[in-house]
């Protein structure tokens, strides 16, 4: 898998829930970079999945949220997210 920036994948995929996986975080900007593992509309499908990764323990920090919401004028696009 590809790393890539949290904001450019909650605009990638708008109103969808994403679980990233093998985070890292920089410490300037508080901007988030990891590995793409799940993209689903289903929030429950998200959360359980994210539960099943933590229990394993082998993808590293993982983080679930919702894309960007393009009827929502909010700077940065994610709207919900969590680290788990």
């Amino acid at each position: 898998m590809e790393k890539i920036w949290s904001e450019e994948v909650a605009m990638k995929y708008p109103l969808q829930w994403i679980v990233m996986v093998n985070l890292s975080h920089e410490k300037i900007g508080c901007k988030t970079m990891g590995e793409v593992y799940l993209v689903t509309s289903d929030q429950d499908e998200a959360y359980a999945k994210v539960k099943i990764l933590k229990k394993e323990n082998n993808m590293g920090k993982v983080m679930v949220f919702r894309g960007h919401n393009p009827y929502q004028s909010e700077i940065g696009g994610i709207d919900i997210w969590s680290s788990l």
